[in-house]
């Protein structure tokens, strides 16, 4: 007779396969959580190393910050340095026109011609005094026209002080320094600023 196996070998088999599947699903789903556990901790590293170039960054921008503020204090520093320098080598060049320009006066003024003021505004010379007469008050402009360190003078005004028995005129009377001197006086002045350089 025939040999019938009557056990439920299918379902056994099935079973089997079912076992089977659950297994390789539990070690996929391990695997799949190890992957993603392994992801998040490279992920967390680089976070973790971005932060600390961050930070090391951030130090970095507040020490060039610090810096930039003395460089800049420092170039203030400098720039008020240059000035004064700048002032001081202006007036060392002009300090000797000055003595000539009263050397000259000085040779120039007739006598009976007194200055009670003078006023110098660059090259324009302000001058308001008195003067015995108006001959030698024009002699005085004439005297200034010949001169190599002015230019002609311009009388803005002359009034005559009749009360006084010596009978002076004031007068006013403006003029430049020449052409000559002015040049002289920039010449300096710009080898100052380029020595400076």
């Amino acid at each position: 007779m025939a040999h019938v196996n009557l056990l439920p070998w299918r379902e056994q088999r099935r079973q089997k396969q079912k076992q089977q599947f659950l297994v390789t699903l539990a070690l996929v789903a391990v695997f799949c959580g190890l992957i993603f556990w392994l992801i998040g901790q490279f992920i967390e590293t680089q976070i973790s190393n971005q932060n600390t170039r961050n930070q090391y960054l951030q130090t970095e921008i507040t020490a060039l910050e610090s810096q930039i503020a003395e460089i800049k204090r420092i170039k203030d520093s400098k720039a008020a340095i240059e000035q004064r320098m700048a002032l001081i080598e202006q007036l060392q060049s002009s300090r000797n026109i000055t003595p000539n320009i009263l050397d000259e006066l000085a040779r120039l003024v007739p006598p009976g011609v007194s200055f009670k003021s003078m006023i110098r505004k660059g090259a324009q010379i302000e001058v308001r005094g008195t003067s015995e007469s108006n001959n030698r008050l024009a002699e005085f402009m004439r005297q200034l026209e010949k001169s190599k360190v002015f230019t002609a003078g311009d009388l803005s005004s002359i009034v005559a002080d009749t009360s006084a028995s010596d009978a002076v005129s004031e007068f006013t009377l403006t003029f430049s320094i020449s052409q000559v001197l002015a040049n002289a006086q920039r010449e300096a002045e710009q080898k100052a600023k380029g020595g400076k350089k």
